[in-house]
């Protein structure tokens, strides 16, 4: 990206070149996600003709199918960040959703979740875009707890709020951060990935999104055990 100081609200809200982008790729997604799909029920029938009933087989088929369904969820959210039409959800809701998008990966590297995200707020706007940005911290806190092999590897999603704000907190075990990295995950170009596996714009795309369209911020910082990111929401404007 040239310019990480262009206004991002704008290119989002207001490029229908942009929006008719997004909707030309999300078409040429679209068919090769339901051929998979048509394919699995091909193997499934086949299996079940075979008289072929091998639970390994079954399981691997499932998470496929599973898989393209969060693929062909993940498009609508992003062409809902990219829609002028307000919407409106519950916390509850968007949390639950963000966890069924990541769920094949954190089941497959056994990292147990606990959420705690009762509390009766109703958000209006941007809800994808919170969503994603949830998404984003669990994929991070997924790939803290994998590379570092911590035994029972735990996540915590857990909210608070008070007049003002809403805090939304996403905490991991993967043992913290070092003041380095902290003081870095936040930049355009910084990752601890390789080259093949990330841009390192993940965190810094969400908390300039959160900035710019809900006024909202995004901070990290270290706990006894590992990290908590928090997402700090004023109430006024996004309820």
């Amino acid at each position: 990206m040239r310019n990480v100081d262009m206004d991002l609200d704008t290119s989002l809200r207001e490029s229908p070149l942009l929006e008719e982008l997004f909707a030309s790729i999300a078409h040429q997604w679209r068919g090769p996600l339901s051929q998979i799909n048509s394919i699995i029920g091909n193997l499934d029938n086949r299996l079940y003709e075979l008289e072929i009933n091998d639970s390994i087989i079954t399981e691997q088929l499932l998470q496929i199918e599973a898989i393209t369904k969060q693929m062909s969820q993940s498009i609508d959210d992003y062409r809902g960040i990219l829609s002028k039409k307000q919407r409106s959800s519950s916390l509850k809701e968007l949390v639950l959703a963000a966890l069924a998008s990541t769920s094949v990966s954190l089941m497959e590297n056994k990292i147990k979740v606990e959420h705690d995200v009762e509390i009766p707020v109703q958000l209006h706007g941007d809800d994808q875009l919170l969503k994603q940005v949830i998404v984003t911290l669990l994929d991070n806190a997924r790939d803290a707890l994998v590379s570092r092999n911590i035994y029972k590897p735990f996540i915590k999603i857990s909210t608070e709020y008070n007049k003002d704000f809403l805090f939304i907190k996403v905490c991991d075990n993967a043992g913290g951060m070092s003041k380095s990295v902290k003081s870095k995950v936040f930049e355009p170009d910084f990752t601890t990935k390789h080259s093949s596996e990330g841009t390192g714009l993940g965190l810094f795309m969400a908390k300039k999104l959160l900035s710019e369209k809900m006024h909202a911020s995004l901070s990290v910082k270290n706990v006894e055990s590992g990290v908590c990111f928090t997402i700090e929401i004023p109430r006024n404007k996004n309820e």
